[in-house]
């Protein structure tokens, strides 16, 4: 017999199922907060009843939830009124550790203003002169607060192809290399190239960030072309960690993708 739940229903319950383990507190208690059943309680964690509405931002405060169950049923009954971006970007400065991996780009995080500068007008040529100029200047600002004195260590594996591949002139991309090599050489990053000839791959389906905090529980972001998707279901969250640590044991090391930054630096600054 076909499971006829709905997927949205489903994914909120095993949120809030999550959120009232981690608080410690029996579906009994739950239900009588709620003023229902604890039969109730346990179908909308079964994702065989939609909870209201109007009862997710108190339940979230009551659980500790810290907005995670607010954002969850944002996302998935109302995904586009969620302003992933803002919230990811937010997430990421209040983190203890960032690793991330990315195949196509340097990372928001890490680029030198004129690379973002190109990137945003490459990939949203619809933008006005000034939006695109409020877009850089939102970006800058986040990357400012991450990298902050005492912000969140930051690990990073990039493809080959996000500093082999120039997105503009070939200063651009010595301007570039030469920042991720400072924020390397001063510690402040940590950054391995992973060759665009090493096999096994385990980064072929695209960029993901994996956030640590000893406030809140690890959260894997994967992004798209259109909107990025946050998760910090257990499971999946382990599952990019294994990716992460197979991409790590396949890049070059740190030393060594320092030389090859340096390398690639000094190609581009030949005329």
């Amino acid at each position: 017999m076909e499971d006829e739940r709905n997927p949205s229903d489903v994914r909120f319950g095993q949120a809030l199922m999550r959120a009232r383990k981690r608080a410690g507190i029996q579906q009994a208690v739950l239900a009588r907060h709620l003023t229902c059943t604890p039969g109730h309680v346990s179908h909308i964690e079964n994702g065989r009843r939609k909870l209201d509405e109007s009862k997710v931002a108190d339940l979230d405060e009551f659980l500790e939830a810290k907005g995670r169950l607010v954002r969850t049923y944002e996302e998935v009954y109302q995904p586009e009124h969620v302003d992933w971006i803002g919230e990811f970007r937010q997430m990421q400065a209040d983190a203890e550790m960032i690793r991330e991996y990315q195949n196509s780009l340097v990372p928001g995080t890490i680029q030198h203003p004129e690379y973002a500068a190109a990137t945003i007008a490459a990939g949203a040529p619809w933008l006005s002169h000034i939006e695109a100029k409020e877009r850089l200047k939102e970006r800058m600002g986040w990357s400012k607060e991450v990298l902050r004195d005492g912000g969140p260590q930051y690990h990073v594996v990039l493809d080959d192809i996000t500093v082999m591949r120039p997105i503009g002139p070939n200063q651009l991309m010595v301007k570039q290399i030469t920042k991720i090599i400072e924020l390397a050489e001063t510690g402040r990053i940590m950054v391995q190239l992973h060759g665009w000839d090493q096999h096994p791959h385990a980064g072929l389906d695209g960029p993901f960030s994996l956030l640590t905090s000893s406030a809140a529980p690890d959260l894997v972001h994967v992004e798209s072309v259109y909107r990025g998707q946050n998760t910090d279901d257990l499971k999946d969250v382990r599952r990019f960690m294994m990716l992460f640590s197979r991409l790590q044991a396949t890049a070059r090391s740190p030393l060594e993708s320092v030389k090859v930054l340096k390398e690639m630096r000094e190609k581009y600054g030949q005329p």
